[in-house]
């Protein structure tokens, strides 16, 4: 059968559906490991730890705060500077080495030092160079880490021993996996349609969520502080070259998001305008002045966008209820 979709710039995209009901899906068998218990544990540990100033040189274990400048050469890099930057020695969140430079220090004590970024470092811009560091230890607190016993427990809440935390912490990691679960079938039963269904996509589509990827690519390297246009020089890549690779990927998100509104037209599946307000008003609870969000953002946009995510939802929801997972 098919059915006219009308995307956002008003290109018709004729689609003949394949059959989206009774797909045969396996379902991965789910259990939680002792280790990712133990792992949840000694976080829940780490989070309650309490700090205590100290006045003496740092060490492995210990809260630090840092003011440190970075450079290549005689050149500062960008955004390689920080003030009272905070870190836990030991933990391996820095440059490696880093860390290890600073045990010994003392608060009020500067130093200078070198390292070599490592090959695969996330930051292309430092890779594989030589680094300059300059240190400044500001303060240096020990870490207080409460013993996972009965009086630990019992200050979590409502855990009468340690084996029904365990129990707990257990029940919610296999509700964790459940979830993901949950959504990596619904992913395979749509990517399943959109493969077997019978769609023209005009060029100008894809050409339009090739665009849509780019932005979403220079809005997350944006986001770690990066410069996008450096970024790429580092990577050795420009926006053709990425578009170019990524054409088939974005091909199957049209195909995808046209399926979708295929499916929500043949199944009458509509979104009230209820609906909508209700997942924004939950939505805006996360953010502390929501009158303030509302002043920024586009209401008009974010009801159309919500309205879409909601209609996705339950579509996805059908396809999963429909099939024979097994």
């Amino acid at each position: 059968m098919e059915n006219n979709q009308k995307q956002d710039n008003d290109l018709k995209i004729p689609v003949q559906l394949a059959d989206y009901k009774g797909i045969k899906v396996k379902k991965n068998k789910l259990k939680v490991e002792k280790t990712e218990i133990d792992n949840s544990l000694e976080y829940l540990r780490k989070s309650r730890a309490k700090t205590i100033t100290v006045n003496r040189s740092a060490e492995k274990g210990n809260r630090v705060e840092i003011d440190f400048e970075v450079r290549h050469g005689s050149v500062k890099i960008e955004n390689g500077t920080s003030k009272n930057h905070p870190l836990v020695l030991g933990e391996g969140r820095f440059l490696p080495g880093f860390e290890k430079e600073l045990e010994k220090m003392s608060a009020g004590e500067e130093k200078n030092f070198s390292l070599k970024a490592p090959k695969n470092w996330p930051d292309k811009r430092v890779a594989e160079k030589n680094l300059d560091f300059k240190v400044k230890m500001n303060l240096v607190q020990e870490r207080q880490i409460p013993e996972l016993n009965d009086e630990f427990v019992n200050s979590l809440g409502n855990f009468v021993s340690l084996e029904t935390l365990r129990e707990n912490v257990s029940g919610g990691l296999l509700e964790e996996k459940e979830t993901k679960e949950k959504q990596r079938i619904r992913i395979e039963l749509i990517e399943r349609v959109a493969e077997n269904s019978k769609i023209e996509i005009p060029e100008s589509l894809i050409t339009e969520e090739l665009d849509k990827m780019i932005n979403e690519f220079k809005f997350s390297i944006t986001g770690f502080g990066l410069d996008f246009d450096k970024y790429l020089q580092e990577i050795n890549k420009t926006i053709p070259e990425l578009k170019k690779e990524w054409k088939n990927q974005a091909e199957k998100r049209v195909r995808i998001a046209a399926c979708l509104k295929a499916i929500a037209e043949k199944e009458q599946i509509e979104i009230s305008d209820e609906e909508v307000e209700s997942k924004i008003n939950e939505e805006l609870k996360n953010y502390p002045n929501v009158e303030e969000v509302k002043k920024n953002i586009d209401l008009k946009v974010l009801r159309v966008y919500t309205k879409e995510v909601l209609r996705n939802e339950k579509v996805l929801g059908l396809l999963e209820k429909e099939a024979k997972i097994i």
